[in-house]
C-alpha cells in the first residue's frame, strides 16, 4: 500500500500530467504536440513510479526518449533509422518491468503511440493515438490510477474531437494541421 505522503506526491504528478495530456492533445502542429507529449510523459512517470507501477514508469521513460525521437522526423527523414531502432525496446520493456497483465497494456499503449508518432499524416497518428489511450485505460484501472484515467477520460474526449477535425479538413480537401 502508498502511504499518504507518497500519494499525495503521486497525485501531483498525476493531475500535473492531466494537464499536459490535454495540452499536447489539442496542439495543431505535429512538432508541439510531440514536445507537449514528452513533459506529459515525464510527469506521468513520477506519477507511476511513486505509485509503484514501475511499467508504467519505465514505459512513460521510453515513451518520452521515443516521442523526443520522433521530433526530427519530418525535417530529417534520415532520423527514421534512430527512431525506428529504439522500437525494440517496446517488448524489452514488458518483459523487464513485467508487474502482471497491467505490464501487457502500458506496453501495448508504448507500441501503438510509437507506431503513431512515426505517422507524418494527421488522421493516421490521431487513430493509432485513440487506440493507445484506451489501451491506458485498461492499465490505468488496473493499477488504480485516478489521476491517470481523469486523463484518459479527458483524452478520449478531446481526441475524437480532433480526429473528427482533421477528418473534416481532409474530406473537404483541407490541408490538415500537418
Amino acid at each position: 500500500m502508498v502511504n499518504s505522503e507518497a500519494w499525495d506526491l503521486a497525485s501531483f504528478f498525476g493531475y500535473a500530467g492531466v494537464v499536459a495530456n490535454i495540452g499536447w492533445l489539442v496542439m495543431r502542429r505535429r512538432k508541439y504536440l510531440l514536445v507537449g507529449q514528452v513533459v506529459a510523459c515525464v510527469l506521468m512517470f513520477g506519477h507511476f513510479f511513486l505509485l509503484s507501477a514501475y511499467t508504467g514508469a519505465i514505459v512513460m521513460l521510453v515513451a518520452g526518449t521515443q516521442v523526443a525521437l520522433a521530433i526530427p522526423l519530418e525535417s530529417h527523414p534520415k532520423f527514421k533509422t534512430v527512431y525506428l531502432a529504439s522500437l525494440i525496446l517496446t517488448p524489452i520493456v514488458c518483459l523487464v518491468s513485467w508487474q502482471g497483465i497491467e505490464s501487457a497494456f502500458s506496453s501495448l499503449a508504448l507500441a501503438l503511440v510509437s507506431v503513431a508518432n512515426f505517422q507524418l499524416k494527421e488522421v493516421r497518428q490521431r487513430v493509432l493515438l485513440l487506440m493507445a489511450i484506451l489501451a491506458w485505460v485498461t492499465h490505468n484501472g488496473m493499477v488504480g490510477s485516478i489521476p491517470a484515467l481523469v486523463s484518459n477520460g479527458l483524452a478520449i474526449v478531446v481526441s475524437a474531437h480532433m480526429l473528427a477535425r482533421a477528418l473534416r479538413l481532409d474530406k473537404h480537401g483541407g490541408r490538415t494541421a500537418w
